[in-house]
């Protein structure tokens, strides 16, 4: 939880909030003296205006969720504190109001003055079961009453985590997020023109087939209040804490993510009745059933992602299938980290209606479905299927299919030609057990070196990247290990793009970007050296695909030699034009030439010149990448480039290995 905000009192923030509330939507209107927004011109259609409100702290509720097809109007009290009657009072007039006639006054010849004479609305009132709330809606209503106003009201209780408890057995369950989903059904219902009394006996119905539960990871921090004490341990959540850091029923280890969301849900399915046969009242099988997760403000949205998914697994093991599934930061509680799970059994609605004259049966998904111009409702209006279920392997087979047809068939096709590629080796004169020697070799040169390049990278990046270039070798080891990387039966190109496609799936970052992007375009350029006609193939020749890949990677990258990156050696590597500094050899660097392939002194040079490039960064200056805004200290020598260690080590790695496989045989 954080305690800092760029408010730093909440002195006339509830009121700029409002405001920036009613700018996101040219039919809503501010009475500030109400803190009312309420939409204008009112509905044609509506012949009751929904309203709905609370203290400040929630928002987007319920400003935000004012809008034709949802709230008529919403009136706001300051932060966690309910609107006065007085100002509810203004709301209900506001929402009540639907046009006027003007009539001319016949007193006299000269009196051209005219008597305005308002339309009522109906309106029904949304609270949300607080005591303030209900006192404060409670005497606006018998007010408005008193001036003619026919309001009605309906209490979300949704709470359901202390149900059972002492302390709720009088004021009943608290409101949360699902007083959301109930004013968007109460306000599609009432843009359809339905009545008052079906509204609240809906309202009602829908209300005692809703249960609600939140968990707290901490509680919010209200901007210009200094006074703060943490009361959750770092590994605790509270299960049931309220919207306005209200205790809820018990902590429970947070480091068990499964056993949470177990509870949350079990604790959802036992709300309503006790256990029949294995299967809670709440929910009977087949029940048509609507998934409501709300963000209580902190909780990242990487986080809430993976939570809906555990949610809906756990589920799953009741056999319930949301037929809508809803996620966003709905009711908030200021940045509180934390989110509460809804869930409404529409059946249970369906069977507790009963159709009459005056009471009619709503369609509850098609209400969800209604369009909204409130613009922080959130939710999807087509393609939900019809039970709920999704056929995950049919999804997966499908999209391969299309993948597969977009790649001309090169996803599923044979990835060896039975004659062309199975003798390209024989023809080059070149051992596929030693090529595949030379892969291993580098990998496992690589995973040597995995804590110096940590240790390089820690001191002026992000520390990951002996991780990355490990995930890369481990991921080509087990590929080669299980057979799915056969260089045998693999022609060149093929091998090099099989490998670029691994390096792309495991490495991932920038690194893992570069080499996918390198090797794709080496790939390319070995099939291009490559024709029918070829019996053979120089090593000058393939030297030269290895520049044509660095000239396809230079147009993806700004990076160059003297930036201190991964180029460093890359280039070197690949450019035979770049002189060796020295007249070292390549032995002095742990580096032999091979006898038994010609021109074997091109690729130890090149190995050479990658080594040389990759310790050329020692001391140099980052130009590129997350380095350059490191603040380095005075005196700190700096070891060369990570990514440039590792190419240098690849490189060796492989021709070492290579020439190994060629000593053996």
């Amino acid at each position: 939880m954080s305690r800092k905000h760029v408010y730093c009192s909440s002195d006339g923030l509830v009121m700029k909030s409002l405001q920036g509330a009613v700018a996101l939507n040219p039919s809503l209107r501010l009475h500030q003296a109400s803190k009312t927004v309420y939409v204008s011109p009112p509905s044609l259609q509506a012949k009751v205006s929904v309203i709905s409100g609370g203290g400040a702290g929630h928002e987007p509720a319920h400003a935000s969720y004012t809008g034709y097809g949802m709230l008529a109007a919403s009136v706001s009290g300051e932060i966690f504190a309910s609107p006065s009657a007085k100002q509810i009072l203004s709301t209900i007039r506001l929402a009540a109001y639907a046009g006027e006639d003007v009539h001319p006054r016949r007193n006299t010849i000269t009196d051209r003055s005219a008597i305005h004479v308002p339309h009522r609305k109906d309106v029904l009132a949304i609270i949300n079961n607080y005591t303030g709330d209900r006192l404060n809606f409670g005497l606006a209503i018998e007010k408005a009453r008193a001036e003619g106003i026919r309001v009605d009201s309906v209490v979300v209780a949704d709470d359901v985590s202390l149900l059972h408890s002492e302390s709720s057995s009088l004021v009943g369950p608290r409101g949360l997020a699902g007083n959301i989903l109930v004013c968007k059904i109460l306000g599609a219902l009432a843009e359809r023109g339905s009545s008052l009394e079906n509204l609240k006996h809906a309202g009602d119905t829908i209300v005692s087939h809703l249960a609600s539960i939140g968990v707290g990871l901490d509680h919010c921090h209200i901007p210009g209040n200094n006074s703060y004490s943490a009361t959750i341990g770092d590994d605790e959540c509270e299960v049931g804490l309220g919207l306005h850091n209200e205790p809820g029923v018990h902590r429970m280890d947070i480091r068990d993510s499964v056993k949470l969301i177990d509870e949350l849900i079990g604790k959802l399915l036992r709300s309503r009745g006790v256990v029949d046969g294995g299967r809670d009242s709440f929910v009977q099988e087949g029940d048509i059933t609507v998934l409501f997760v709300n963000n209580l403000g902190g909780m990242s949205q990487l986080e809430m992602g993976a939570i809906m998914t555990d949610i809906l697994a756990r589920l799953a093991l009741s056999d319930i299938h949301p037929l809508r599934i809803y996620s966003s930061s709905f009711m908030t509680s200021l940045n509180a980290p934390g989110f509460s799970i809804s869930l409404l059994n529409v059946s249970g609605v369906y069977r507790s209606s009963r159709p009459s004259a005056i009471y009619h049966s709503v369609d509850i998904l098609g209400l969800l479905d209604d369009p909204t111009e409130a613009h922080s409702w959130v939710g999807l209006r087509r393609f939900w299927s019809s039970d709920g279920r999704k056929d995950l392997r049919s999804h997966h087979r499908a999209t391969e299919m299309v993948l597969d047809l977009m790649s001309g068939g090169s996803r599923t096709s044979k990835t060896q030609d039975d004659h062309a590629e199975t003798t390209y080796w024989q023809h080059a004169d070149v051992s596929p057990e030693r090529v595949k020697e030379g892969i291993i070799g580098a990998c496992t040169a690589v995973l040597g070196e995995e804590t110096l390049l940590t240790q390089y990278d820690t001191i002026v990046g992000d520390g990951d990247c002996g991780t990355t270039f490990s995930r890369g070798a481990k991921a080509i080891l087990s590929s080669v290990e299980t057979q799915q990387l056969e260089v045998s039966k693999l022609s060149p190109d093929q091998l090099i793009h099989r490998i670029g496609e691994i390096l792309e799936d495991n490495m991932g970052g920038t690194i893992g970007a570069l080499f996918a992007i390198f090797f794709t375009a080496w790939s390319s350029a070995i099939k291009r050296m490559i024709h029918p006609s070829s019996t053979s193939v120089s090593s000058v020749r393939f030297m030269d695909t290895l520049s044509d890949a660095l000239t396809s990677l230079s147009h993806h990258t700004s990076a160059k030699p003297g930036d201190r990156t991964i180029m460093d050696a890359l280039y070197p590597l690949c450019d035979t034009t770049v002189p060796l500094s020295d007249s070292r050899n390549a032995d002095e660097v742990g580096l032999e030439s091979s006898t038994e392939c010609s021109n074997g002194n091109l690729v130890a040079e090149a190995c050479h010149r990658a080594h040389e490039g990759a310790l050329n960064t020692r001391g140099m200056k980052p130009k590129l990448g997350r380095a350059v805004y490191v603040e380095l200290k005075e005196g700190l020598e700096l070891p060369p480039d990570p990514g440039a260690w590792g190419v240098a080590v690849l490189a060796k790695g492989f021709w070492a290995g290579f020439c190994e496989q060629a000593k053996e045989s």
